[in-house]
């Protein structure tokens, strides 16, 4: 979903999707909620200047096409469905052309807010990962440097207010927008429904499968909590259209939730299989998704870990070198099937 798209609510909402080019040949999907009183922008892009240029360009189509008048600077309220770049990174700017007040879920909260803090302790959590994966120190450094590449350009940005559960009454939503709080994917990942469409962020998307990380990285993702979401949303009745973060929208939201579920148990069968014989993490990730360059190095090794993590946790994987475990300070994890 490339271009501008309206879509209008069984309730009367306007909600137009604005995709922009988060990163070089990598899309976003911002959207704009109007009903009538107010303005609602979800999601703010990355903050790089051809991201900015073009939310810009989206909203003077808006304007040329849609609502006459509409600028930017009417926005009323800036909703993060969840603390990635991606979705947050354009936020201080956001803020200096609509003075909107901002809001995300609380699990999220310090990502926006104290971001310096919380990138020094999630690269340390990052590298302790990579070094218990079985990563060469070698690698590990590259990865490091390339997870660290982007992280300077934001700058920790207040956060009015808190998305709670269900109707919160936040100005720009009054009452009207539901939201459903589906960590895995993030800790503070949140959907929005709107009527008879579910803003689905970065949850369920319509061709992939929303990367996963475990929970020895951050609390609350992980596929326990993946897999507690897809369930949680699957009982949301009555959806027409379901829109993604990023991607095409999806007229079977619910079908789609049962093909991301099926397609994260083959892959966890697929890691028993690779588990008959002792393998750290760096090894199995190699097995399930072949050799990877650049940024997909590091998604393959973290959703290598969050299925490793989830059978670990729940007695399907044992640790075989607890001797080395127990005598080394951050010795390689084998993992083998019990």
């Amino acid at each position: 979903m490339k271009t501008l798209r309206h879509f209008r609510t069984d309730d009367g909402r306007d909600l137009y999707a604005l995709p922009v080019e988060a990163f070089p040949g990598f899309f976003v999907n911002l959207y704009l909620i109007l009903d009538g009183n107010s303005v609602v922008l979800v999601d703010c892009g990355t903050g790089l200047e051809s991201c900015r240029r073009q939310i810009e360009e989206r909203i003077s189509e808006v304007r040329r096409t849609y609502v006459p008048n509409l600028q930017i600077s009417d926005i009323d309220l800036i909703v993060v469905t969840h603390g990635h770049i991606d979705h947050f990174g354009g936020l201080p700017w956001i803020k200096e052309k609509t003075g909107a007040p901002a809001t995300i879920h609380v699990l999220d909260r310090r990502v926006l807010s104290n971001y310096e803090e919380r990138v020094v302790v999630a690269s340390k959590a990052l590298a302790s990962f990579l070094e218990l994966a079985g990563v060469s120190p070698q690698r590990r450094a590259r990865l490091m440097e390339m997870y660290l590449f982007a992280k300077g350009r934001y700058r920790s940005t207040p956060v009015e207010t808190i998305l709670t559960e269900g109707f919160p009454d936040l100005a720009g939503l009054d009452g009207t927008v539901e939201v459903i709080h589906v960590p895995g994917h993030c800790p503070g990942q949140v959907s929005l429904r709107l009527g008879d469409i579910l803003l689905t962020a970065d949850h369920v998307l319509s061709r992939t499968t929303p990367s996963q990380a475990p929970e020895s990285i951050t609390q609350y993702t992980g596929l326990g909590h993946f897999f507690d979401s897809l369930e949680k949303i699957s009982r949301v009745e009555g959806i027409r259209l379901a829109l993604g973060g990023h991607e095409d929208p999806m007229d079977d939201l619910y079908g789609r939730v049962r093909d991301i579920r099926d397609l994260h148990e083959q892959r966890l069968e697929k890691v028993l299989a690779i588990c008959q014989e002792p393998k750290s993490v760096a090894e199995i990730s190699l097995e399930l998704f072949g050799k990877r360059t650049s940024y997909h190095v590091l998604l393959a090794l973290s959703e290598a870990g969050a299925h490793v993590e989830y059978l670990y946790q729940r007695g399907a994987l044992c640790a075989t070198n607890v001797e080395e475990i127990e005598r080394l300070p951050n010795p390689v994890i084998l993992y083998q099937a019990c």
